[in-house]
């Protein structure tokens, strides 16, 4: 008889209580996890409204032309940074290059001429549109940008605008 006893508890609990055991541990490792994940906090969104950005380039027309609409370093110590620029006619800057950094400027309003000095025999194959859409903008070439257009300086290629047409405002993103 005891023997009996003891196969039915045996077999009790290698089929009732260690799935039961099992099941029970699984889902404290999940909950425990689940309510972790809640807890970790989510990135924060940086967001602008267009008045904070109007009162930006105002700023910047009445200091010297530049304002930091925001600026903040990465992990490694790299600057990312969004410039607000305000020009006006008797304001179009002087040639000049970013050493260590990719400016990617979004023209908001009004248009100026967009200068690179050099050779223009560097840019014969850079002329045609590619699928994407974009041109490439090689040493001794102008274009002309205005409201929209969007324009990415690579480090170390020097540039100015001229020919301004009122008000020119625009916004450098500074990336690494």
């Amino acid at each position: 008889m005891r023997s009996i006893q003891k196969t039915m508890k045996t077999t009790f609990m290698k089929t009732t209580l260690m799935p039961a055991l099992a099941v029970a541990l699984f889902s404290a490792g999940w909950l425990a996890r689940t309510y972790a994940q809640q807890k970790a906090p989510a990135p924060l969104i940086t967001y602008f409204s267009h008045d904070s950005v109007d009162a930006s380039f105002a700023q910047a027309l009445a200091s010297t032309a530049s304002r930091d609409l925001y600026s903040r370093k990465d992990r490694q110590g790299k600057t990312w940074a969004i410039h607000s620029n305000s020009r006006g006619k008797s304001d179009e800057g002087v040639l000049h290059s970013h050493e260590d950094w990719t400016g990617v400027v979004v023209i908001m309003s009004g248009s100026a001429t967009f200068v690179t000095p050099g050779s223009p025999s560097q840019t014969k194959a850079a002329k045609s549109t590619s699928a994407e859409g974009y041109q490439l903008i090689g040493g001794g070439e102008s274009h002309r940008v205005g409201k929209g257009d969007v324009v990415i300086i690579p480090p170390n290629a020097p540039h100015l605008y001229k020919n301004i047409e009122e008000p020119f405002r625009y916004l450098v993103i500074q990336t690494p």
